[in-house]
């Protein structure tokens, strides 16, 4: 059985003899793109997600012309800055890390708190003579939609984590 849920940036594949993490797939705009087009999401919501995007652009122009002009153009110069600074950093180095089955040692799923950290998975796993922890965000509860949920399933079915009540957070 072959399955996969989103990540907070890209998707977590749990295949038959290994867990395959793709990072860096969307970015933010990729992450607002989904959330205003994606038919899994409520329109409610994403009607929601519209009004807040008109909201901001609204308040960066009401900013750009009300604020003195070196706040403005110190505002701009910093968003440039890190614009440069992202595009030479480059990518991720780890788009796609590949943990075998035969080497995870456990899965531990982590509710988080509400509106303050994500849901996520802390896979340990044996690599280069020690135990490694990586940690799986899922989105947020906000925009998330089920992908925490469906992880665990998942992970349950390679019989990684015990059922559904190992987190502490009943549904």
């Amino acid at each position: 059985m072959v399955g996969d849920f989103r990540t907070h940036d890209g998707r977590c594949i749990v295949a038959e003899d290994r867990l395959r993490i793709l990072s860096g797939e969307r970015g933010p705009l990729g992450t607002l793109r989904d959330a205003l087009t994606d038919e899994g999401i409520p329109p409610i919501r994403r009607a929601g997600v519209a009004l807040f995007l008109v909201a901001v652009l609204v308040g960066v122009v009401l900013a750009v012309r009300t604020l003195p002009a070196w706040l403005s153009g110190g505002a701009a110069g910093l968003l440039l800055a890190w614009a440069v600074w992202t595009r030479l950093r480059g990518g991720n180095p780890e788009r796609e890390v590949v943990i075998p089955f035969e080497t995870v040692e456990s899965v531990e799923p982590e509710y988080g708190l509400p509106l303050v950290t994500r849901p996520r998975f802390v896979v340990r796993h044996r690599s280069e003579g020690g135990v490694k922890q990586r940690y799986v965000l899922t989105p947020s509860r906000l925009y998330g939609f089920g992908a925490y949920e469906r992880g665990k399933e998942l992970f349950a079915a390679q019989g990684l984590i015990e059922g559904s009540s190992t987190d502490g957070h009943e549904e």
